[in-house]
């Protein structure tokens, strides 16, 4: 009997993690919701995960613990990024404060 409430009790733990949505920080703007996000982990020290909506051209960078967001980035500016041999620099040179959300 105790083995059947271990089973039910970690498989409803487990099926209530699957269900929820992740969302993250971002500064200035809050909580993002990353359902309808093309997310990537990079393999970058600095720059630790890309998270893309084409549809809103609407990219978010995590860089170390915090999230940034940057507005009306087209999708080959996007596929750049991801196609870069490094993150950081093309972040840093050709993203990095020329697609404010606040214009």
């Amino acid at each position: 009997m105790i083995k059947a409430i271990e089973v039910i009790f970690f498989l409803s733990l487990f099926l209530s993690q699957c269900v929820q949505a992740e969302s993250v920080t971002v500064n200035v703007k809050g909580e993002v919701e990353l359902e309808n996000f093309n997310c990537s982990k990079t393999n970058s020290v600095l720059i630790k995960r890309v998270c893309y909506k084409a549809e809103d051209a609407y990219l978010i960078v995590q860089i170390k613990d915090n999230w940034f967001q940057h507005c009306a980035v087209d999708q080959k500016k996007y596929d750049a990024l991801m196609a870069a041999k490094s993150f950081n620099k093309y972040y840093n040179e050709d993203i990095k404060g020329q697609f404010s959300c606040y214009r």
